[in-house]
């Protein structure tokens, strides 16, 4: 009776569980949306994307052992390889870098609430827009792309690299200030501040000309009709 026993449990660590297979970017953030390729030791070969989670689950897995390829992530190649067993179901993907986006105006000053496109190849990737302080982070692999800053019908775009840790580009808009919810530029402030400075200028001629025009009036009405023949 023992038999049949002791061949079971060949059979269950024939086919050991090798899930959930956590992928997490760098240290800590889950590679959610990965497209990832996993292939048993039985040839059988998976197309599956990582969870919001971070993880994959695969049954059925002889020894459970898994060659692992992590695709893409966001659009973007990664490329990367690595075997799972059971005792090492939790893969830090390298390569995988910290962007910080600064979006600034003419001055200098942080523009909140700018919206921030990064591209590959033409294409969106990514998508946000920056917090009280103008700064947008986001974590990317590493790749060539171009991210671009709109802001109040402006834009600004910039070329980058990502290959370090971290990489920290600035893009600045031609913006001065925003009044009433609306960006000016410069050129448009300094003509804010002469129309606001000539304002004064045209009330007081404006009043000079009327009170000029009400003197005559009353001189014209206060004085005698003149005499036929005197």
């Amino acid at each position: 009776m023992r038999l049949p026993a002791l061949l079971l449990a060949a059979a269950l660590a024939h086919l050991a569980l090798a899930g959930p297979v956590l992928l997490a970017a760098g240290s800590s953030a889950p590679l959610a949306g990965a497209e990832v390729e996993v292939e048993k030791l039985d040839g059988t070969r998976l197309r599956l994307r990582v969870g919001p989670d971070g993880t994959i689950v695969v049954s059925e897995v002889p020894l459970g052992v898994l060659k692992l390829r992590v695709l893409s992530w966001k659009g973007v190649p990664v490329n990367y390889e690595c075997t799972v067993t059971p005792s090492n179901a939790s893969v830090r993907v390298p390569n995988i870098y910290r962007l910080v986006v600064r979006v600034v105006g003419s001055r200098g000053q942080g523009l909140p609430n700018a919206a921030v496109r990064v591209l590959y190849g033409g294409a969106e990737v990514e998508r946000g827009s920056t917090d009280e302080s103008g700064t947008y982070k986001t974590l990317l692999p590493a790749a060539s792309f171009t991210v671009v800053a709109e802001y109040g019908g402006r834009e600004a775009r910039q070329p980058i690299e990502l290959r370090g840790p971290s990489t920290e580009v600035t893009l600045q808009l031609d913006v001065f200030a925003v009044i009433g919810g609306t960006p000016i530029s410069p050129g448009e402030f300094m003509l804010l501040i002469l129309v606001a400075a000539l304002i004064p200028l045209a009330l007081f001629v404006a009043a000079y000309e009327y009170s000029q025009w009400r003197r005559k009036r009353a001189l014209r009405v206060i004085a005698p009709p003149e005499r036929p023949g005197g």
